[in-house]
């Protein structure tokens, strides 16, 4: 699984932007590679919150829960108050969340380009 970067604005924000895309990218590619291997470690959770989304990644993956960990570098970087920097949750509510995304991916797909 490849590491996402921080990236900051020491090099103006076209530099910024680019690195947030490369981690968008660095995220879905890891998020498709468990996939291929049917674990959940390396998927991850993408959480309505305020006016944008609070993303997580899979870390660890027990019988009934699974371990997440807020991914930082992707733009607004929110964090849920519920679940902080990293949470445990129950391993039904993590496959809702794929599951429910992949859905959607399957239901767009014959319009993307």
């Amino acid at each position: 699984m490849k590491e996402l970067e921080i990236p900051t604005w020491d090099n103006g924000p076209g530099e910024y932007m680019k690195a947030v895309e490369r981690n968008h990218q660095i995220l879905e590619e890891n998020d498709q590679e468990a996939k291929a291997k049917g674990t959940l470690v390396g998927r991850y959770i993408d959480h309505p919150y305020a006016d944008g989304k609070a993303i997580y990644i899979i870390v660890r993956e027990n019988k009934l829960s699974v371990k997440i960990e807020v991914c930082s570098g992707l733009g607004d970087d929110w964090v849920l108050p519920a679940w902080g920097g990293s949470a445990t949750i129950p391993k039904e509510t993590a496959l809702q969340f794929v599951n429910s995304r992949d859905n959607m991916r399957k239901l767009f797909k014959p319009w993307k380009k």
